[in-house]
């Protein structure tokens, strides 16, 4: 052999041991995060979901088709219907404990007959979401701020039972700290501390699905002379009209003007605000809410009114609603007294004017 030709390919060996090496290196400093992550596998064909209050089926593939409907009818009372190459399956309610059901079903492509097992499941409701305004709530060092269940933004699509509220945290912990009730999200502030502060919470529906995390954005301010305001428990007639005067809402330590900077928009009715009363319009026999803000000498603050029938056994007299200034015990949330409204799914395009009319609404100007 050349000798130069060897030393080349020895060169060449070498050259090549390093650039994997490099390589091995290179994908070792990758950090973890940046990784790909596992591809899940396709699900099987013989998982089948029916989708919440809705309809599912099993279609086997060509040639195969189903050789005895009789025997699946049989199998199941999820089964609503069968033909040689479908079978239809819906479920009247959900039932968060029916687990997997397995249906055999009888196949056939004419020259081989075989029984396949189809595991079956419920597919729940679609989670609560809670989606509150990035808004910072203004609130005095030391002192309470109490945000109805209104301003959370929530939905749910089974929440007749009103659903569960539960407090996460407080983000920074030395911001203060914070609970749950059934009608609001209380943080008390610390006397040593100023600046943001988040309040993590969720909500889960009738069945404990919880929605994801959210947080309300608080601002923490050293007070001169603050505003003190009121969450009210106002009934409603028969017709579920209700009012309440403003000014039973707030008080200024400091004497000043009060001016009145918005109500919020109610879960299930309407508010008008003209500085002096709030009028509220709302189907009869449910609760309802809706916060109202007002500013003074540079001070701002936050109240709510809560609206019960008045045929109700616990329905107010028009006094201060009760909201704990203590936490109670929360094992798994807190039982809302609001019910979220359900998700709208099919949202109609939005008009030129759409934002100025949501705007108008919140503030209760029209």
């Amino acid at each position: 052999m050349d000798p130069k030709q060897g030393g080349c390919t020895v060169g060449r060996l070498v050259r090549r041991a390093a650039t994997a090496a490099v390589a091995v290196l290179a994908v070792l400093a990758v950090p973890l995060s940046a990784r790909a992550e596992p591809v899940a596998p396709p699900p099987s064909p013989a998982d089948v979901e029916i989708p919440y209050l809705g309809e599912g089926s099993i279609e086997p593939a060509p040639p195969w088709r189903i050789a005895d409907c009789a025997v699946v009818a049989a199998a199941s009372p999820l089964v609503t219907g069968c033909d040689a190459s479908r079978i239809t399956l819906a479920a009247p309610e959900y039932d968060p404990d029916a687990g997997v059901i397995t249906i055999q079903v009888p196949l056939t492509n004419d020259a081989v007959s075989t029984t396949v097992g189809y595991r079956v499941r419920l597919a729940g409701p679609e989670a609560p979401t809670a989606r509150p305004d990035d808004t910072a709530w203004p609130v005095a060092a030391g002192s309470l701020l109490r945000v109805p269940i209104s301003e959370l933004g929530l939905e749910c699509a089974v929440c007749g039972a009103g659903g569960r509220l539960e407090v996460l945290g407080v983000e920074p912990a030395s911001a203060g700290s914070a609970w749950a009730t059934p009608t609001h999200v209380v943080f008390r502030s610390s006397s040593r501390y100023a600046g943001a502060a988040e309040v993590g919470f969720r909500f889960a529906d009738d069945f404990g699905t919880w929605s994801a995390g959210a947080a309300l954005h608080a601002a923490v301010y050293r007070p001169d002379a603050p505003l003190v305001t009121l969450d009210l428990g106002v009934p409603s007639a028969t017709d579920g009209t209700a009012s309440v005067a403003l000014h039973d809402l707030v008080a200024s330590i400091g004497g000043d003007d009060v001016v009145l900077v918005g109500c919020g928009a109610p879960i299930h009715g309407r508010v008008s605000c003209d500085g002096e009363t709030a009028r509220y319009v709302g189907p009869s026999g449910g609760v309802d809410q809706f916060a109202v803000w007002f500013a003074a000498g540079g001070e701002q603050a936050s109240a709510s009114v809560t609206v019960v029938p008045e045929a109700s056994a616990d329905a107010p007299g028009g006094g201060p609603w009760p909201v704990p200034a203590a936490p109670s015990k929360q094992t798994d949330g807190i039982v809302s007294r609001l019910v979220p409204p359900v998700p709208i799914e099919h949202h109609d395009t939005p008009g030129l004017f759409s934002s100025l009319v949501e705007t108008l609404d919140r503030v209760g100007a029209r």
